[in-house]
């Protein structure tokens, strides 16, 4: 009976939700897509405080390497150091016996090759 009035009601009202709607659908998938986002965001975050806390738990151990490397390092060198000084000393006492040999005009003849080991024999 009051459908002739209802009608045009019914009609407006519809076409106001369709207006609305509209607009609430369209926010509500770019909010899915900026919730989606920030899942990704959070993972990747996560992958690198992983590595991150991989590369803190390893510094200990490598300066502690490092550590023993530079003590092993110290204490060639304190071995090292003598034979060090004896080859210097040989140098010095060969530059002194080439000076004294200039000195008085005398000349040496380089070293020959070395003699040939035993078993060893020169190739025809």
């Amino acid at each position: 009976m009051f459908d002739f009035l209802l009608r045009p009601v019914r009609a407006v009202l519809r076409s106001a939700g369709e207006e609305v709607i509209r607009p609430l659908e369209d926010t509500e998938r770019e909010t899915l897509g900026a919730v989606k986002a920030v899942d990704r965001a959070t993972e990747s975050i996560e992958r690198h405080v992983e590595v991150i806390e991989t590369l803190a738990t390893s510094v200990g151990p490598l300066t502690a390497s490092v550590d023993r490397l530079t003590d092993t390092m110290r204490d060639l060198v304190k071995l090292l150091a003598p034979m060090a000084q004896a080859e210097r000393g040989v140098q010095d006492v060969e530059h002194g016996v080439e000076r004294t040999e200039h000195f008085f005009g005398l000349h040496r003849h380089k070293a020959a090759q070395a003699p040939e080991a035993p078993g060893e024999h020169p190739e025809n």
